[in-house]
């Protein structure tokens, strides 16, 4: 019986952990990247393969011979979500198990995933005043507001997209600059005479950021008993509502600083 060929394993075994990585870098479930992380590993031919996955990190090791030959731990972080490259990864991983898709190929195909985006900048702006008005609209605010809220909406991720991502800060000061520029905007457009309620403008202006998919994968990992993972995705989701108030207030306060009540 021939020897296995160990760098080519741990070459195998590195491009399952990309697969699992950029599934939960990117906005996926715990379950799904687990999922995919053991089909690859199958089709493979890695059959000691073994992980541990969190909402921040991944731990896996492949065991031969009764040995652990290699194992890789990796950090996640907690950054905006792109599920068109969730979706894509999950298409290579049909692809790898029906043998339509060599090591090679998949290599190349995940370095590919790694820069996908949904839309252009252009269109993410534009999606965000929509995004913001539909809300405004829907929390009962006047047309006057829904089109205040609309200009705020595309001002926020301009904002976030031409300025705040050049400069690399911190999440945390990046939705708290973005909140207060979005509430900002619809303090000036109210003092310039347009709009009716500032509270529906700024709670429109500002749902672009609310962070729904943590929230909504948080609920999902504690009802699987996932605690671990759930409390993570649920801090970061609490601090980043936390972060948006902090903006809208320092916005409202820096209002009333120039120019007085509302």
């Amino acid at each position: 019986m021939d020897a296995p060929d160990w760098n080519r394993e741990k070459e195998l075994f590195d491009l399952v952990i990309q697969m699992g990585e950029l599934i939960l870098v990117n906005g996926g479930e715990i379950y799904r990247a687990h999922e995919t992380m053991e089909y690859a590993a199958r089709n493979f031919g890695l059959t000691g393969f073994q992980d541990f996955i969190i909402a921040n990190g991944i731990f896996a090791s492949v065991i031969a011979e009764g040995h652990v030959y290699s194992t890789q731990i990796r950090w996640i972080p907690l950054v905006p979500t792109e599920l068109c490259r969730v979706e894509a990864v999950n298409e290579l991983s049909r692809e790898v198990a029906e043998g339509r898709c060599t090591p090679e190929e998949l290599r190349e195909k995940l370095q590919s995933v790694k820069t996908m985006r949904a839309s252009g900048e252009g269109l993410r702006i534009l999606a965000s005043g929509f995004g913001a008005a539909s809300f405004c609209y829907l929390f009962q605010g006047s047309w006057a507001d829904t089109a205040v809220a609309f200009g705020a909406g595309i001002a926020l991720y301009w904002f976030l997209l031409k300025v705040l991502h050049r400069i690399r800060l911190p999440k945390i000061m990046e939705t708290i600059l973005s909140s207060a520029v979005s509430s900002l905007f619809c303090v000036a457009a109210l003092r310039l005479g347009f709009g009716d309620d500032l509270n529906h403008m700024i709670l429109g202006a500002v749902f672009p950021l609310v962070p729904g998919v943590p929230l909504t994968n948080a609920v999902r990992n504690l009802l699987e008993n996932d605690y671990l993972s759930g409390l993570v995705r649920l801090a970061d989701a609490l601090l980043t509502a936390g972060c948006i108030a902090i903006g809208a207030g320092m916005a409202l306060t820096l209002g009333r600083l120039l120019g007085g009540g509302f």
